[in-house]
């Protein structure tokens, strides 16, 4: 961590914590990006996660702090830095997801880019999860490239409408359909989110690190064309409840 990392703003919804990485670090994370080999996600089967015109966003291997997934920190790469700087700022973003070993121990990270044309659409995080985190590792930004990070002040959202607020249509062979993607319809939660329709924003500022309160709804808005070949890179994960058993699979969930 840099020394330096201060909690920038905190609601009852999120915290930001900013000047996270002394600036070597930040290069050797920059670094990382440019060398890692990623997939899109829709090559990794996750198609009904984004929204189909965001299916070409990249993923790279997920890494856990306590747990192994793609990997297990430490890894000996730049993830590693972003991982312990997460866990030494902890009881700074205490009020949106716990105390480390207490209410967390367990946590992922993995890198993801959005280029132009790129974003996530709404959801929030599993019940597995206390909530969510985002640090974002380019170099360069600017208010008009859009990738800002939307949080809905929607409130106690039932249980029925799943990850992303979407249920699948009652049929006579489907008299109670399940939560499901809403990557293809989204009216459920346009209903939801629009009853209200007011929210939050936060700039993917770089070396800047962002924690979700879970439950949260929670959106990427897409990276304008006015950014050109600049991208949106970011490591984020979720923080895995304490109470959760990881040998079972879990919910797969964007960031």
């Amino acid at each position: 961590m840099s020394g330096s990392a201060k909690v920038t703003t905190q609601t009852d919804f999120f915290t930001v914590v900013d000047d996270v990485l002394a600036p070597e670090i930040c290069d050797r994370v920059w670094n990382y990006f440019q060398s890692q080999p990623m997939s899109p996600v829709h090559a990794l089967g996750m198609q009904g996660h984004w929204l189909l015109e965001d299916s070409e966003a990249l993923r790279g291997p997920t890494f856990g702090w306590g747990h192994r997934w793609d990997g297990q920190y430490p890894t000996g790469a730049p993830v590693d830095d972003v991982m312990k700087a997460v866990v030494d700022c902890a009881g700074l973003f205490a009020a949106s997801v716990g105390r480390y070993k207490v209410d967390w121990k367990v946590f992922s990270a993995m890198p993801t880019i959005y280029q132009a044309g790129q974003g996530l659409v709404w959801h929030r995080d599993s019940e597995d999860n206390t909530g969510s985190w985002i640090y974002y590792a380019h170099p360069e930004s600017n208010i008009e490239w859009g990738g800002e990070l939307l949080l809905s002040h929607a409130r106690d959202v039932s249980r029925e409408y799943g990850v992303y607020f979407h249920r699948l249509r009652v049929t006579s062979d489907l008299p109670v359909p399940p939560p499901w993607q809403s990557h293809l319809d989204n009216e459920d939660a346009n209903r939801l989110l629009m009853e209200g329709g007011l929210g939050s924003y936060v700039a993917p500022k770089p070396n800047r690190l962002v924690v979700i309160k879970g439950g949260t709804p929670h959106a990427i808005a897409k990276v304008r064309s006015s950014a050109g070949r600049n991208i949106r890179a970011s490591f984020g994960g979720f923080f895995k409840k304490t109470t959760v058993r990881l040998d079972l699979p879990a919910t797969r969930v964007p960031l």
